[in-house]
C-alpha cells in the first residue's frame, strides 16, 4: 500500500465549477477575482477540511458532513456576491486523500484520482444549470447521519429551475446560501449585469435570479421585499430596452408574482394579509411591464406556465382585481 495515501470510505465531497470561466477569464475579467479566490481558500483554516483548487474546478472533502457544509456554504456565498459563480454538488462516499507532497515529482504535478465520492459530487454537478449547490438525495436517507445536519428552508430548499437543462428537469435541493446573506446577494443582480457579465450564460443567470428570488421572499421582511421591488421595477426602467429576449425576462416576474401571493396565502409573514397591498405591488409590477412593452409575452408565458406546471396564476392574479382582466 501506499504510504502517502489513505482510504477514506465515508467522506463527504464538495465538488465545484466556476461558471464562465474560459470567456472571462481569457477576457481578463476574473484575474483578479481567482486572486481573491486563492485568498478565501487559503483562509478556510480547519484541518479537518481539505481543498484542491485546479483551473476552474474546487473539491472540498472532509469525513464531517456539517464542516465540509459549512466550508460548501462559505465559498459558495463568497463566490456569488463577488460575481464568481460556482456551480456544485455534494455527497458522500469513499475518498483517497494523499499526502501533498506526493503530487509533485520534479517538473510533473499529479493530482490523484479522488474517488466516488469525488465521481458522484462530479455528476450531480452536471445536472444543474443554475449557479447552487445540489445535494445528492442519499444524505437525505433516514440512516444517514448528515439527514440530521439538513433542515429543509433553513439549509437547503427545493427548487425546479425554470430554463433546465434537457433530461434534468424537476425539483431539485439546493443548498442555501449564509446566513442573512440573501438580501445582499440579490441587491447585486440585476437586468445591467444580465446584459454584461451573463449575456452568455443568460439561462444560468434567469434560474439564479429566480432562486434567490424565492429565497428572499420566503425570508425576508415585508421592508425588504418591497425595497427589492422598488429597485428591480426602476431598473428594468433604466435598462429594458437593451434587453432582446422578453420571452426569458418575464420568468422573473412570473415567480416574482407567484411568490408574492404564495407568501400572501400562507400568512407566515403576515403581512400581505390586507389583498389591496398585494393587488397595489402586484399592480406596480404589471404597469411597468405594459409600459416597457413586455406585457404581451409575460401573458403568453404565464399561459403556458400555468400549463406545463398545473399552476392556476393567471387565474389567481385575476381574482385580485376584476378589472385587471381588460388590463391584460
Amino acid at each position: 500500500m501506499n504510504p502517502d495515501k489513505v482510504a477514506i470510505e465515508n467522506a463527504y465531497v464538495s465538488y465545484f465549477d466556476v461558471l464562465g470561466f474560459t470567456s472571462r477569464f481569457m477576457s481578463g475579467d476574473l484575474t483578479q477575482r481567482y486572486e481573491n479566490l486563492i485568498k478565501v481558500i487559503k483562509g478556510i483554516d480547519d484541518q479537518d477540511v481539505k481543498v484542491l483548487l485546479f483551473s476552474d474546478s474546487i473539491v472540498i472533502f472532509s469525513e464531517s458532513f456539517k464542516k465540509a457544509k459549512r466550508g460548501t456554504q462559505a465559498l459558495y456565498t463568497w463566490g456569488i456576491l463577488h460575481d464568481f459563480w460556482l456551480r456544485g454538488g455534494i455527497a458522500r462516499g469513499s475518498v483517497t486523500r494523499y499526502d501533498s507532497g506526493s503530487f509533485t515529482n520534479k517538473d510533473k504535478i499529479i493530482l490523484p484520482f479522488l474517488g466516488e465520492g469525488y465521481l458522484k459530487a462530479y455528476r450531480l454537478e452536471s445536472t444543474l444549470n443554475i449557479s447552487g449547490i445540489i445535494v445528492d438525495d442519499d444524505l437525505f436517507s433516514p440512516q444517514e447521519s448528515a439527514s440530521r445536519e439538513l433542515e429543509q428552508d433553513v439549509d437547503y430548499m427545493e427548487y425546479e429551475e425554470y430554463l433546465p437543462k434537457r433530461g434534468y428537469e424537476g425539483k431539485k435541493r439546493l443548498l442555501l446560501p449564509n446566513e442573512n446573506s440573501v438580501a445582499q446577494i440579490i441587491d447585486t443582480m440585476y437586468f445591467e449585469e444580465m446584459l454584461k457579465s451573463h449575456i452568455e450564460d443568460i439561462d444560468k443567470y434567469l434560474n439564479t435570479f429566480c432562486f434567490f428570488v424565492k429565497v428572499l421572499l420566503d425570508r425576508a421582511s415585508l421592508v425588504t421585499v418591497r425595497a427589492f421591488l422598488g429597485k428591480l421595477l426602476e431598473n428594468m426602467k433604466l435598462h429594458s430596452q437593451w434587453v432582446l429576449i422578453p420571452n426569458k425576462v418575464v420568468i422573473i416576474f412570473i415567480v416574482l408574482i407567484e411568490g408574492l401571493i404564495n407568501r400572501h396565502h400562507s400568512g407566515r409573514h403576515n403581512d400581505y394579509s390586507d389583498p389591496s397591498l398585494l393587488e397595489s405591488d402586484i399592480g406596480n409590477i404589471l404597469r411597468t411591464l405594459k409600459e416597457q412593452g413586455y406585457l404581451p409575452a409575460f401573458i403568453d408565458y404565464l399561459l403556458d406556465y400555468d400549463k406545463q406546471r398545473h399552476t392556476h396564476l393567471y387565474k389567481d392574479i385575476n381574482n385580485l382585481r376584476s378589472n385587471w382582466r381588460n388590463f391584460v
